[in-house]
């Protein structure tokens, strides 16, 4: 198992990311791409180079690459030329992965509606997937999607798709937040399902002190035999490092 942490968790500029990760004890960054995407680092020439450069220089890796922006431009929106950007986007970060020396992208999509969507929407987002997945399979890298969707939707998504390239970043705090059993959903996705996991609690509060039963998910991930990365995504206060040192201590006493 290794650990790791988004980095904008950190509450440091980009040069020391790695090393204030690596001082708490931290394996790897996962590192945001935002809305203005165009001015991130893996947009310049040699950028994704240089971001390697200072993850080595640290001694931690590069986990996961998260473009949170493609949530504005997913496979499902009805807008023909977002659709299009979403995919230039993607293909980009997808592209970038090899210069920083990592197989696993963070795509988020959030729709409320989608229990109201008709087939025409769902077969429009299968087909998006698949030909991203195609793209995702040419470079070896893992297309890890986290949703509002339901663990039941997410494994028919993952089904119609069928592309190894295309998994799941399960996130405890959203799922729980959502009303639905963290252990419970990772147990339906399995271990094919599974790409990813954001370690969070409820409520904003740190791991342990919110609604999620960390020892049920810590079972079922032993279940499905998940040995990959846990992400946090946890919130800090005055003193950032040391929380994040806490809930990392966390994670690593439960043993998952």
């Amino acid at each position: 198992m290794k650990y790791g942490i988004r980095d904008n968790m950190l509450k440091a500029p980009m040069e020391a990311l790695f090393s204030v990760a690596k001082d708490i004890g931290f394996d790897g960054v996962e590192f945001c791409v935002g809305r203005d995407y165009r001015e991130n680092i893996l947009w310049e020439d040699g950028g994704g180079d240089r971001l390697k450069g200072l993850a080595d220089a640290a001694g931690v890796e590069i986990s996961s690459l998260s473009p949170g922006v493609f949530s504005q431009f997913h496979p499902a929106l009805p807008e023909a030329e977002k659709r299009a950007e979403g995919v230039e986007i993607l293909t980009h970060v997808i592209a970038s992965c090899a210069a920083v020396d990592t197989r696993h992208i963070l795509v988020p999509m959030f729709p409320r509606d989608m229990d109201e969507w008709p087939d025409a929407t769902w077969d429009q987002l299968v087909d998006g997937f698949k030909a991203l997945g195609d793209v995702a399979e040419e470079h070896g890298v893992i297309l890890d999607l986290e949703t509002t969707f339901s663990a039941d939707q997410l494994v028919m998504i993952l089904d119609r798709v069928g592309s190894p390239a295309v998994k799941v970043y399960h996130d405890t705090g959203n799922t729980m937040t959502r009303g639905q059993d963290p252990a419970e959903e990772i147990l339906k996705l399995g271990s094919e399902g599974v790409g990813m996991i954001h370690a969070k609690d409820t409520d904003r509060q740190a791991l342990g002190d919110g609604r999620v039963d960390f020892d049920s998910v810590d079972a079922a991930m032993r279940e499905i035999g998940y040995d990959g990365y846990i992400v946090l995504e946890t919130p800090s206060g005055d003193d950032p490092n040391a929380d994040h040192a806490k809930n990392l201590a966390f994670i690593k006493k439960l043993g998952v």
